[in-house]
């Protein structure tokens, strides 16, 4: 009898120690090991340049991925709604890198209709588009933009649903007709700060069980904190640029659909956090977090009062 509970001390000791492993490869993996050559799985073939769709695409993370796409080759579609902003983007990253493909869409994602989107999708029909970045969001309420539900007003309810929610959805829809309409493989990156794993045919993941759709591939993205010009107060010490941000984005795209995850935290601080938060009692994780939110609540109100 003594030996028989050895026997399953160390088969579980085992266990545990392969799955650690096992979890270990796949992080170093995702984190460390970057491939030389990044989502060239996407590029269309023949001489017509392979376009990726970005939103929110001026400034910030949208802005980091689309300056780590065109060092790959890719053409990019920058979509914001401030003109001179967007102008200044595209200049910057021709000038970073001689003979990048760059377009400008101006679009304001609160006020877009369906047939605005829908417009806009068709004048990219003659183009190779293999990559949607749903990167715009944010919170355009009247100031200050942290505090309780019951003090916003409808406009700023349906401001925050518009940029955050219905944007995306709409625009997804109206893209995935050309994100598919090929056979060959297709990406859709979506932004989510808590993005784990939707529901079949009610968000997107339901394109992996469809024969006509299942060479469109598409992954969340966990941020955490990172240091942009949205989020450029109180931000933690160790949270990376936007730049950096973005290429980690690029980066670690492969490796994720590798291991078939949905969702994915392309920073590895973010990730390792991610992971042991799991492991910490509701009730203490909640509490840390309005902690951290309050004190960024408390840089931007001290930002505010000093400008106003």
């Amino acid at each position: 009898m003594g030996n028989l509970f050895l026997y399953v001390l160390a088969a579980i000791g085992a266990g545990t120690i392969a799955i650690a492993t096992n979890a270990a490869v796949k992080f170093i993996s995702l984190h460390f090991l970057p491939p030389s050559q990044p989502l060239q799985k996407y590029k269309r073939t023949g001489n017509q340049p392979t376009y990726a769709l970005i939103t929110g695409a001026s400034a910030g993370i949208g802005f980091g991925i689309a300056k780590e796409l065109v060092k790959n080759g890719f053409g990019v579609i920058l979509l914001g709604h401030l003109p001179d902003e967007l102008n200044a983007a595209k200049a910057t990253l021709e000038a970073a890198t001689p003979g990048a493909r760059v377009r400008i869409i101006v679009m304001n994602a609160i006020t877009a209709t369906p047939t605005e989107i829908e417009s806009m999708v068709d004048s990219l029909k003659d183009i190779n588009v293999s990559i949607l970045v749903n990167n715009v969001g944010g919170s355009p309420v009247a100031r200050p933009p942290f505090r309780q539900l019951g003090t916003y007003s409808a406009a700023d309810v349906d401001a925050v649903i518009n940029q955050n929610a219905r944007f995306m959805a709409r625009l997804t829809a109206a893209m995935l007709p050309l994100l598919y309409k090929a056979s060959h493989r297709s990406l859709i990156l979506n932004m989510s700060s808590q993005g784990m794993a939707g529901v079949p045919y009610i968000v997107i993941p339901e394109l992996e069980d469809t024969p006509d759709t299942n060479h469109v591939d598409c992954l969340a993205i966990i941020p955490g904190d990172v240091l942009s010009q949205g989020n450029s107060k109180g931000v933690t010490e160790a949270a990376p640029k936007a730049d950096h941000f973005g290429k980690r984005i690029v980066y670690c795209v492969d490796a994720a659909l590798k291991q078939k995850l949905r969702a994915v935290c392309p920073y590895w601080r973010h990730d390792l956090e991610w992971r042991l938060m799991s492991w910490v009692p509701e009730d203490v994780l909640r509490s840390e977090v309005v902690k951290v939110i309050g004190m960024k609540r408390d840089a931007w109100n001290a930002y505010y009062e000093k400008t106003e």
